[in-house]
């Protein structure tokens, strides 16, 4: 995830993405399909070996289904078919929809993996199919069943269940925070200048150059109260943690925020302060409480390409333009502003006005 070869994909999806907000022309335009595409079409260039077009009808359903099925994820239904799965397929309602498009997804995937079956070739493996095909067939003989053809369908269904809400979300909330920070965004773009200029495209090696930028990257996920606090862990043997014990395989969901918001760890934990990241010769810091990947043996295991693809869209993008907010929430906070949009999935009227050349410095 971490290769050259995968920052070159990141870095011409987002030239993609660049150019599908040149074409609002500046008008009020709400970025979410183009932003999900953008990622979306990231994982496809892993698992299926290219990108899509962002109209296209087939690729714009299937993100619909994975993005309806993070939100059901999210629900009260869930938990409580979570919780009585039996008694839940005998009641009609939304969870018999959510299977039945996650099988629509499914399907569209096995024809992939059959297309890529018969198009194999060992010496040239193309995608992430490929190979996991690859050690299916060293495998077929062997007693582990983990590599199986619907474990492969699963796997790649899972990889954009992860992969594209969680980095499209947090590029959304980097342009709300841009917007309502213009004083935040002027320094982004100036060191995006003085670093990169306007004849290339911001790379991963630009990054230790661009430690205000790469800070910002890194405070807007600290600032977001992101969804992985829904997925729960179970403790492995007794466990006492803060003067309660908690019992050998009792599931435990993480707070991230309880981290990320410490006063005992962050000067300023209430306000969006990228200075978090610096320190006192302005160079970028890691901070322990930093975690929105979560930690340990269970930590996201796509943590390399999503810091990626945040570092590259979010850079190349205020390369090319100054983004405005626009109505009655442009007074509003950013925390506020966050919590509005993913409390009510009402995203908040922006622009994005192309910048001019001749104010790059080179």
């Amino acid at each position: 995830m971490g290769k050259k070869r995968m920052s070159e994909r990141v870095q011409e999806e987002a030239l993609c993405l660049a150019e599908e907000v040149a074409t609002t022309k500046g008008q009020t335009f709400d970025p979410r399909r183009r932003f999900s595409s953008a990622v979306s079409n990231v994982i496809c260039a892993v698992v299926f070996g290219n990108r899509f077009d962002y109209e296209d009808h087939t690729f714009i359903e299937n993100q619909q289904i994975v993005e309806s099925q993070i939100r059901w994820l999210q629900s009260f239904l869930a938990l409580v078919y979570n919780t009585v799965p039996k008694i839940m397929d005998y009641f009609p309602g939304q969870h018999n929809k959510i299977f039945a498009d996650t099988e629509k997804v499914c399907d569209y995937i096995r024809e992939k993996v059959e297309f890529h079956r018969k198009t194999l070739d060992p010496q040239n493996p193309r995608d992430y199919i490929d190979c996991f095909l690859m050690r299916l067939e060293k495998k077929q003989n062997s007693y582990e069943v983990i590599y199986t053809p619907e474990e492969l369908v699963t796997v790649v269904f899972g990889l954009f269940l992860a992969g594209t809400t969680s980095t499209s979300l947090a590029l959304l909330y980097s342009l709300l925070v841009m917007a309502r920070l213009p004083h935040i965004q002027a320094k982004v773009q100036q060191e995006i200048d003085e670093v990169v200029g306007a004849n290339r495209t911001p790379s991963m090696e630009d990054r230790l150059k661009m430690p205000f930028t790469n800070a910002v990257v890194h405070e807007v996920q600290r600032y977001q109260k992101g969804s992985l606090e829904n997925f729960p862990r179970a403790t492995t043997c007794d466990t006492k943690f803060h003067g309660y014990n908690i019992p050998k395989y009792v599931a435990v969901a993480p707070v991230f925020s309880s981290a990320h918001f410490d006063p005992l760890y962050w000067e300023t934990p209430e306000k969006f302060n990228p200075d978090h990241f610096l320190d006192q010769k302005g160079q970028f810091r890691k901070r322990e409480a930093f975690m929105p990947f979560s930690a340990g043996k269970r930590a996201c295991p796509g943590e390399a390409l999503a810091r990626m693809e945040l570092f590259l869209f979010f850079s190349t993008l205020l390369q090319k333009f100054t983004f405005h907010l626009v109505g009655d929430t442009k007074d509003m906070d950013v925390m506020s502003l966050y919590m509005d949009f993913r409390n009510k999935n009402n995203y908040p009227l922006i622009r994005a006005v192309k910048r001019s050349l001749d104010t790059c410095v080179q």
